[in-house]
């Protein structure tokens, strides 16, 4: 027998999309999270007053935890901390700084977040210095309620192509913006190394700047390489148990404290608790795989 040793979190939004363009009917739909014992942490986009109150009356029962997930707005929105311009950035911060607040007075643990659109050439280094300025800002608002801020690393190519991707240069940015600002940490996604090249052996050169951790799939499609977090096992996903393994494997050796968050989203005609469900399942044949490999 061997009890898990992370927290196990989800996030909500990508189970069910459609909560990135509206919070209607957010607690009928997180409910069901809400009931699953094996859940921890729920990750969750914004929420309207209404749908929080009843979540919060839900979840009175069974004391999870949350953490807000401002990826999309940065995606999707317009929204850009890593702005060169500084209007830009000074209102994109505005926006984000609103949302913390929200988080911070309804008691969550803490702000996900990722950098604008990827720079390259001489611009570069004016983008990273106005992401940091932006990480700081984020983070002294974060710390008046006892939450982190991560910044998760994406793709800088392939997809979503993020100023903050591979993890080394992106641990330089944090370690500029901890100087200020100590809650602010790395989260690592098991999907999006295939798309930089990486594996989780690349966590052990900055251990202590790993907040949180992101599992789910790249889909190769043709030849390009997609961030859709597919289900396990869908056609074209890259992620498998055995990646898992030694994920698990390398945030043990490291010390991780951290929880662990599933992100998978339903294709075409799926249930969303068929990805769900299936994660479950990697995610425990993973944890044999890590318990065997140290016998």
């Amino acid at each position: 027998m061997a009890r898990f040793p992370w927290d196990i979190g989800i996030i909500s939004f990508m189970v069910f999309p459609e909560l990135m363009r509206s919070s209607e009917g957010a607690a009928d739909k997180i409910r069901v999270l809400l009931e699953d014992p094996y859940f921890d942490l729920l990750e969750v986009m914004i929420i309207d007053d209404g749908e929080w109150r009843k979540i919060s009356e839900l979840n009175r029962v069974y004391g999870k935890k949350f953490a807000l997930g401002l990826q999309p707005v940065v995606l999707t929105r317009g929204v850009n901390p890593s702005a060169i311009n500084e209007d830009e950035r000074k209102k994109s911060v505005e926006i984000l700084i609103k949302e913390v607040r929200v988080a911070g007075e309804r008691g969550y643990r803490a702000v996900g977040i990722c950098s604008g659109p990827n720079v390259e050439g001489p611009e570069r280094e004016r983008a990273k210095e106005a992401l940091i300025k932006s990480l700081v800002e984020l983070g002294a608002e974060a710390a008046k309620y006892g939450m982190n801020v991560y910044l998760e690393t994406f793709d800088v190519a392939w997809d979503r192509k993020r100023l903050a991707g591979y993890f080394e240069e992106t641990a330089k940015i944090i370690e500029k913006v901890r100087e200020q600002a100590k809650n602010v940490y790395i989260m690592w996604d098991l999907s999006h190394a295939p798309l930089l090249n990486e594996s989780p052996e690349k966590l052990r050169s900055y251990p202590e700047l790993v907040g949180h951790i992101h599992i789910g799939c790249a889909k190769k499609a043709g030849d390009k390489l997609l961030d859709t977090h597919p289900g396990f096992y869908r056609p074209g996903a890259l992620n498998t148990e055995v990646d898992v393994a030694k994920l698990l494997t390398t945030l043990s050796d490291i010390g991780y404290r951290g929880a662990i968050s599933f992100e998978v989203r339903p294709e075409e005609g799926q249930h969303p608790l068929e990805v769900v469900n299936s994660s479950k399942g990697v995610l425990l044949r993973a944890f044999q795989l890590f318990l065997e490999s140290r016998i």
